[in-house]
């Protein structure tokens, strides 16, 4: 049997999720947020593959509510 070529969705939010979760220190935040990002990116597609998609009007991209909520997440700036 031919090995698959790509990882599936599920695959790659794991993947994504070890390097959000990581204590050990071997990402930075800058890598955390953009794991962060492509997770939600690809919680989007996951969505409109099972049909479970909001409006078109959301496609453009998160509320402001949401974006405020994603930078909660972000570290204190460095003084």
């Amino acid at each position: 049997m031919r090995k698959k070529r790509h990882l599936s969705i599920e695959e790659k939010r794991d993947w994504l999720a070890v390097i959000f979760r990581d204590e050990s220190g071997e990402f930075s935040q800058a890598d955390k947020f953009k794991a962060l990002a492509e997770d939600t990116k690809l919680a989007q597609l996951q969505a409109e593959e099972s049909g479970k998609q909001a409006p078109k009007e959301q496609k453009n991209g998160p509320s402001l509510a949401e974006a405020i909520d994603l930078l909660s997440y972000l570290p204190p700036p460095m003084k």
